[in-house]
C-alpha cells in the first residue's frame, strides 16, 4: 500500500506559493497546510501561536537570550531541552510535518518539508519563483503598498526564508536541483501553473501503483 500523498512547495516571497498550494489541495480533495502547522506545533510545545510565528525563522539570537525567552512560557516542554528556541521550535514543527505525512495526503507549504520529508516514496517536492519585479507588483496589490515598500518586504522575507533553510538543510534555498520541479509562476498563471502540478500529481500516483 502506498503511503499518503505529499507536495511540498517552497517559494519565493509574491510568487504566490501560497495561493498555489491552496488551490491545488482543493482541486485534488486534501488538506492543505501552511499557517495551520504553528498551531500544531503550539499543541505540542506549550508555546502561543503567535509566539512561535514570530520566532519560527530567527536564527541569530542567542542561546542565552532564548534560554531567557523560554521560561517566560511553563509548558516544560522546552524547559528541558536546554537548546535555542529556534531549533525547539524547529524540531516541533517537523514532527508535526512528519505525522501529517504518515496520516493523510496533503500539500505542505515551506517549513523545509522538502528535506524533513526527503527520500519518502509518494512525494513531490516543488519551488515556486518568479521575476522580482512580477513579485513586487503583485505584493503592491494585495497588501496595498508603495513599490519601495514591496520591494524591501520582498527582499527581507526571502533573505530570511534563506538563511532558515541553509541553517537546517545546509542546502541553498530555490536550487533547482533539491526539487523536483522548480517552476516560474509567471510563465504559466497561477491557475494553469495549478493544473501542471495536478498533472504531476497523478503521475507520481500511477508511477506508484505501477511499480
Amino acid at each position: 500500500m502506498n503511503p499518503p500523498l505529499i507536495i511540498t512547495i517552497g517559494r519565493e516571497f509574491g510568487s504566490g506559493g501560497h495561493e498555489i498550494g491552496a488551490k491545488v489541495a482543493e482541486k485534488l480533495g486534501i488538506a492543505f497546510y501552511d499557517k495551520k502547522i504553528i498551531s500544531l506545533a503550539a499543541e505540542k510545545s506549550g508555546l502561543s501561536d503567535e509566539f512561535i510565528e514570530k520566532n519560527e525563522q530567527r536564527s541569530k539570537s542567542s542561546f542565552i537570550q532564548n534560554l531567557a525567552a523560554s521560561s517566560v512560557y511553563s509548558g516544560g516542554f522546552f524547559s528541558s531541552q536546554y537548546m535555542p528556541l529556534s531549533e525547539s521550535i524547529f524540531i516541533s514543527q517537523a514532527q508535526v510535518i512528519r505525522d501529517i505525512a504518515a496520516k493523510e495526503s496533503a500539500v505542505i507549504v515551506g517549513r523545509c518539508s522538502d528535506y524533513i520529508l526527503a527520500g519518502r516514496q509518494n512525494t513531490i517536492n516543488v519551488f515556486i519563483h518568479a521575476p522580482v519585479e512580477v513579485r513586487v507588483a503583485r505584493i503592491m496589490r494585495i497588501q496595498n503598498m508603495t513599490e519601495a515598500d514591496a520591494m524591501k518586504l520582498v527582499a527581507t522575507s526571502d533573505k530570511e526564508r534563506g538563511n532558515h533553510y541553509f541553517r537546517y538543510t545546509d542546502r541553498k534555498w530555490g536550487k533547482a536541483q533539491n526539487y523536483d520541479l522548480s517552476i516560474n509562476s509567471s510563465l504559466l498563471g497561477i491557475d494553469r501553473t495549478v493544473e501542471l502540478l495536478i498533472k504531476l500529481a497523478g503521475i507520481e500516483e500511477r508511477g506508484n501503483i505501477d511499480n
